[in-house]
């Protein structure tokens, strides 16, 4: 299962964590991990070019954005963007996504 975390600071999103596979077929035709990772590394790519403020991490079954950049409202445009595509694939894939969002 890919599990999500988002993690809150005064209900701004300061971490995104995805971790696991989804495992919905064999490797190198899932769909749901692909789809996933695409989401996850246009984001990636997007904040490396734009705001290099935030922390990217990126490993085999492993992203992590640590947001340094609360009250930057363009950053948290692009992380609630990124949000709101993985809970739709969650709503899509419920067996294979578990996204928590969460104030810390």
């Amino acid at each position: 299962m890919i599990r999500i975390d988002i993690e809150r600071k005064q209900q701004m999103i300061s971490k995104i964590t995805i971790s696991g596979h989804a495992n919905a077929d064999v490797k190198g035709k899932d769909l749901v991990c692909a789809g996933v990772s695409c989401i996850a590394i246009g984001a990636l790519n997007a904040l490396n070019e734009l705001y290099p403020n935030c922390d990217l991490r990126m490993e085999e079954g492993f992203i992590q954005i640590t947001n340094h950049l609360l009250s930057e409202h363009d950053v948290q445009v692009m992380l609630e963007m990124l949000r709101v595509q993985l809970i739709t694939m969650q709503e899509s894939y419920k067996n294979y996504i578990q996204v928590t969002d969460q104030e810390v």
